[in-house]
């Protein structure tokens, strides 16, 4: 005699198991195998860049490292031609590295991330290779090369006899940290758009210039007249540069500094870097 079969709507089975429990373990299969592809492409696309920006030697890797310290010798050199004292202090280089450090930090993450596309967007064509993993790749490796940077520059200046003093280390490398998420967002606009709207390029390029020279570099934004310190609240550069400077001095203090309005701006810039991004992931 043979066992009779199980109905078709019968689910007491312990060989059927649960659909639920099939569904969720395929989801979640699915969602491990998809991000161990992305991360695969990430770190292959990751050593394309190191390749291509540095070259195969550890040469070609120490010199893009170094060559934000010409940054540093610029502003040393046109404050000495000048003849003007530190604002705060008495160091001058140790003033002025506050004011490039994020400088540098900001501009190589926004241009590097800006011409993500311009450099790799040949690497579309590739299987499983998506507009995410590239933009991806070069944030991380900015966070990276922001780091190696912030040693060089401190380490340099230590070197030559002009020891940094950190009053507040936390706010410190905050103030980096911020100086890298606008990066981020400013690369992300920029380099999403820049496909779309050549000119993008344009505008994303000339911005390292002008805020080269409005974001207080060189000057304090409380000993500016109140008109103009108001109109250059609006940019995130120079509070990030002005908070760096009150972490580091403990004497300094300064009525510039908003930090609810340089959350706010970094926010918005990033989220609106994201959306153009996620918008340009559908096109290009």
């Amino acid at each position: 005699m043979q066992r009779p079969r199980s109905a078709p709507g019968n689910t007491h089975g312990h060989a059927r198991g649960h659909p639920g429990e099939t569904r969720t373990r395929h989801a979640a299969e699915t969602w491990a195998d998809a991000s161990a592809m992305h991360a695969r492409v990430v770190g292959a696309v990751i050593m394309r860049d190191l390749q291509t920006r540095f070259g195969t030697g550890y040469f070609g890797f120490l010199l893009g490292l170094l060559i934000p310290l010409a940054h540093l010798t610029i502003a040393i050199v046109v404050t000495a031609i000048l003849g003007r004292p530190a604002a705060i202090g008495t160091d001058v280089p140790i003033f002025l590295m506050t004011g490039v450090l994020p400088f540098v930090v900001w501009l190589y993450g926004h241009r590097q991330i800006m011409q993500t596309l311009s450099q790799n967007r040949s690497l579309l064509y590739f299987p499983g290779v998506d507009l995410f993993d590239l933009f991806a790749s070069r944030i991380i490796l900015e966070i990276v090369t922001a780091t190696l940077v912030v040693f060089i520059v401190l380490g340099t200046l230590a070197a030559i006899g002009h020891q940094p003093a950190v009053a507040n280390w936390q706010g410190f490398l905050l103030a980096l940290i911020q100086a890298w998420l606008f990066g981020v967002g400013t690369g992300l606009i920029f380099g999403a758009l820049g496909p779309l709207l050549p000119i993008a390029y344009l505008f994303g390029n000339i911005l390292g210039p002008l805020l080269w020279g409005i974001s207080g570099i060189f000057f304090l934004p409380d000993a500016i007249p109140e008109r103009l310190a108001n109109i250059l609240m609006y940019n995130p550069l120079c509070q990030i540069i002005d908070t760096l400077r009150m972490s580091y001095y403990s004497e300094y203090y300064s009525s510039f500094f908003n930090q609810i309005l340089l959350n706010s701006m970094i926010l918005g810039i990033v989220t609106l870097g994201m959306v153009i991004m996620a918008a340009a992931r559908k096109i290009v």
